[in-house]
């Protein structure tokens, strides 16, 4: 028995004297560098590339097997500018010997220094990587058909930790013209192993040239799983970007972004616990839960958004945005919950804040090819006119659409400027309610409206407001359909307070009264122009105790007859400047921008005015005929006595362009019409005087000759 066991002591010893022996002759009689060729030629046969290695290779055998290298570059494939499709300046990866025996793989810290990547595309479209690709889905091929083995005990793997440093990959489209480069890249680990805390840090600075930007990442966080690898908590994650150039401030942009983040690989889950956001004049937290995330992801969540400044926002990543009220979009903020499954992503409930604005509802994007929109909000008041472009801003953008249009080659492509592109494959429905609106100056309330997109056409039906004293209802129908787009509009207006109204919109109010319109037109096509050209329907009007401002008829004819000596000097001309009525009616007929009334009809104490005429939008000019008829006295309600014209119809011609169009009467023709009518009043006298001694001469004779024949 001693024998066996000094046998076998010193069994264990020559074992151990032979490890050791290995250790320690092994590098000095095998040297690595030896089998370069071999390694460069194995490379070339799988990549069908150039490997070179420029360093030496460095072997360690034991505690870690590794090696180390420099200089590695992969060459390029032909065609392209690059030198190298890669470069390493330092790799080093050590491995622990022993626990390989037990199918544990113990991976020192992987150091990788100076890795440059250069990815490229022709202008053709071809990269530089396809064939690379066509030989890994070859090796893949042959790796499926190999027997797979699936005996032994699962190997663990933990890696003492990773540290890239110095590397940049670069992109080069020559087909669309674009460059993008990420330098500087590094990451840092600690251990990484089940279970284990890993603190993590990296960084990296992406330039682009379209846009011209430059934008800089930093990251840190702590890692940490459970012992199966399959729930991982990322906790105090920090995100910081910093990012200058085309469309950014001088200064740059700064954001920030800080989370709590637990992953769930059985149940298929991720989390985003104390999100917080922040920039340049905002700030936002929330949260965000996502579930199924390999098969069919779903997601919900919420987000509060501090009071935000959108006008120094959008500086950051486009051109100022500029509007008539400089305090217009500076203060926004509010409350957004948000889902989405089965490609339907829901924003409710919508609670938002626009400067003084507060917005109510819910937004659902139902399917976002077309896209298919459902929404349903409520608005406590708004002022749209503070969000208009300042003056002149409007012009230069038209200029600039013009010229774009104008420039356009493409026939199949939709025009440049094309307001309706959006609109076609649309499928919307929406409804909205306002408190209080006002809109080109015009000022509403109780406002309510339904909207409805599908193929093409849109429907606003219906609109209802109360404005002015009174009340608006209307359907608008926008068929954008074909190329050209087609609108039919109804609109009536009741007991609205007209001069209010035209003096807010129009900035004057030559239309006062109280009263009532109702239009019914289309028109083909957009511009003034196209409107004016293509304008069909009917309109009809009634107004009340009002008046026709900047011009006085009465004041007219009165001018014209005091000059023809007519004793207009004596004529009641009412409210200086304007016709007064206290009846204005008519209707109204358009075709193809040539609007025709023939039965105006106005009333009032100095007149009586019947009217018929055209205006030609298309040449934008009026020929209208007002023919007036003064009352005979005003006497007995304090006014002046007529003149001669009083009770004769006079015709006032109303002719050239719409913007100073001229007011002409006709005195001449009315006293012509009077004096005929005169004389044949006189005409008719005399003969029924004649008439009536005819008769008494005949009755005398008849007399005579009765007294002859019986005496």
């Amino acid at each position: 028995m001693a024998s066996l066991i000094k046998w076998l002591l010193g069994l264990v010893l020559v074992v151990v004297l032979l490890a050791v022996a290995a250790v320690v002759i092994l590098p000095m009689v095998i040297d690595p560098n030896d089998y370069k060729p071999q390694i460069v030629a194995k490379a070339k046969e799988t990549l069908g590339r150039d490997l070179v290695i420029e360093r030496d290779l460095s072997l360690s055998v034991f505690p870690w097997l590794g090696i180390e290298t420099g200089g590695v570059r992969i060459g390029n494939a032909p065609g392209f500018e690059a030198d190298a499709f890669a470069e390493i300046e330092q790799l080093g990866l050590k491995v622990k010997l022993v626990p390989l025996l037990s199918r544990r793989v113990e991976v020192d810290t992987l150091v990788l220094t100076g890795l440059r990547v250069n990815l490229e595309k022709d202008a053709s479209g071809k990269t530089n990587w396809d064939d690379l690709a066509a030989a890994d889905d070859s090796a893949a091929s042959k790796a499926d058909s190999a027997p797979a083995d699936d005996g032994g005990a699962p190997v663990s793997l933990s890696v003492q930790g990773i540290q890239i440093e110095d590397a940049n990959i670069s992109w080069d489209d020559r087909q669309a013209g674009q460059t993008y480069l990420l330098e500087g890249v590094r990451l840092v680990t600690g251990a990484l192993a089940p279970g284990a805390t890993v603190p993590v840090e990296g960084g990296v600075t992406f330039t682009s040239n379209k846009p011209a930007m430059t934008l800089k990442a930093a990251l840190d966080a702590t890692v940490s799983s459970d012992a199966d690898l399959a729930v991982f908590e990322v906790a105090d994650l920090v995100l910081e970007l910093d990012a200058a150039g085309e469309g950014l401030p001088s200064g740059g942009a700064q954001l920030r972004l800080k989370t709590d983040l637990v992953a769930d690989t059985r149940a298929d889950t991720l989390r985003l616990d104390n999100l917080e956001v922040s920039g340049p004049a905002m700030a936002a937290k929330g949260r965000v839960a996502v579930a199924s995330m390999q098969s069919n992801p779903t997601a919900e969540g919420k987000l509060s958004i501090a009071e935000t400044n959108l006008k120094t926002l959008a500086s950051m990543f486009a051109s100022p945005i500029e509007t008539t009220d400089p305090a217009a979009l500076t203060r926004a903020g509010g409350d957004i919950g948000f889902s989405y499954a089965d490609g339907a992503l829901k924003l409710d409930p919508l609670k938002l804040k626009l400067d003084d604005s507060s917005l109510d509802g819910h937004v659902h994007v139902l399917d976002p090819t077309g896209p298919v929109v459902r929404t349903r909000l409520t608005l406590d008041q708004i002022d749209l006119d503070r969000y208009m472009p300042p003056p002149g801003d409007a012009g230069d953008a038209g200029d600039s659409g013009a010229a774009a249009t104008g420039d356009s080659g493409d026939a199949s492509a939709p025009p440049a400027g094309d307001p309706f592109a959006a609109l076609r494959p649309l499928d919307f429905v929406g409804e909205f309610t306002i408190g209080s609106l006002k809109v080109n100056n015009a000022r509403l309330r109780d406002v309510s409206t339904k909207i409805v997109s599908k193929k093409g056409v849109l429907t606003v039906d219906p609109m209802a407001a109360k404005l002015y004293e009174g009340t608006f209802n209307g359907r608008v129908v926008v068929n954008a359909s074909g190329k050209t787009p087609k609108v039919a509009a109804k609109k009536s207006f009741n007991n609205i307070q007209v001069g209010q109204l035209l003096a807010d919109v129009a900035g004057q109010d030559r239309l006062l009264g109280r009263g009532e319109l109702h239009v019914d037109i289309t028109a083909v096509g957009l511009s003034e122009a196209e409107v004016r050209r293509s304008l069909n329907g009917t309109s009809r009007f009634a107004f009340k105790d009002g008046a026709v401002k900047g011009v006085n008829i009465a004041q007219v004819i009165r001018e014209g007859s005091s000059r023809l000596g007519l004793g207009g000097d004596a004529l009641a001309t009412g409210t200086p400047g304007q016709t007064d009525f206290s009846e204005l009616t008519g209707s109204l007929t358009m075709t193809n921008g040539v609007i025709k009334n023939q039965d105006l009809t106005a009333k009032s104490p100095l007149l009586r005015v019947e009217g018929k005429g055209e205006v030609d939008l298309p040449r934008d000019t009026i020929d209208y005929l007002v023919v007036t008829e003064l009352v005979g006295t005003l006497e007995g309600q304090g006014g002046k006595s007529g003149s001669e014209l009083s009770g004769v119809p006079i015709p006032v011609r109303v002719t050239g362009p719409l913007t100073d169009p001229s007011y002409r009467p006709d005195l001449e023709a009315a006293l012509s019409a009077k004096a005929k009518a005169q004389l044949d009043a006189k005409k008719a006298e005399v003969k029924q005087k004649v008439q009536e001694k005819v008769e008494e001469k005949l009755k005398g004779n008849v007399g005579e000759a009765l007294k002859g024949l019986f005496n």
